[in-house]
């Protein structure tokens, strides 16, 4: 299985990228495309850059430039919106994936509903699902498997977090798994979002304290599972 790896920021790539051998290094419109090889498996890691619109982009970039990628994985850091469930250091491989700040409620809709494709909550792929909770739980990380919402929005108000739990059962809140996500399903990919959490109760001290913690713990984690999907 050729495997591409999706992060928002070089901060959450370069822990990968430090522990494998880069193959070759270009450009996808905004994002850049590392293809790289651990232990003999190839696989790809992208760069594509903060919020939906860069990684709606990029992956839709990537996807048509390189068709034999078989699976997509957004590998990154988030916020927590159930400490006990989802605790810090913890991961959360997401299920299904909202975008909270889609709103055509004045219509009718539902909040998150997404006209053409009429849901709410995009799937992710059973079988990386499976795998990515699989590779997390060999080296010991607690995983708790669940919906994690996006939005061009840094969340760190009480009261929005509670309305996300309330409204779509989210686990985890960030800005970029749900746009890759849809783009994923619509160009019929197989994608799931791994979000180790870097802050659960005092968010902004806390991802400041534990953001390279949690990079270096995606890393081994993304390690894992390309050894045991090749």
């Amino acid at each position: 299985m050729l495997i591409c790896f999706l992060c928002a920021m070089v901060g959450e790539a370069n822990p990968v990228l430090e522990k494998v051998t880069v193959l070759n290094k270009t450009k996808v419109g905004f994002a850049t495309l590392h293809e790289c090889e651990c232990d003999g498996i190839r696989f790809f890691l992208a760069v594509c850059g903060v919020g939906k619109v860069l990684s709606a982009s990029g992956l839709s970039g990537i996807i048509v430039a390189h068709p034999e990628i078989d699976s997509f994985v957004n590998l990154g850091i988030g916020g927590s919106l159930d400490a006990e469930k989802a605790p810090l250091l913890s991961a959360v491989v997401g299920k299904g994936y909202v975008q909270h700040d889609m709103d055509t409620t004045v219509f009718g809709d539902p909040k998150g509903f997404l006209w053409g494709l009429d849901f709410i909550e995009t799937p992710a792929e059973k079988g990386m699902v499976e795998a990515l909770s699989k590779a997390c739980r060999s080296i010991g990380l607690k995983v708790t498997e669940g919906v994690i919402v996006s939005g061009d929005t840094f969340v760190a108000d009480e009261e929005k977090k509670a309305g996300f739990v309330k409204e779509f059962g989210a686990i985890s809140v960030d800005m970029e798994a749900a746009a890759y996500a849809e783009t994923a399903y619509v160009y019929g990919k197989p994608f799931t979002a791994l979000r180790i959490i870097s802050d659960a109760v005092d968010h902004q001290k806390e991802y400041e304290l534990y953001k390279e913690n949690a990079t270096s713990i995606g890393s081994d984690v993304a390690i894992a599972l390309l050894k045991q999907t090749n």
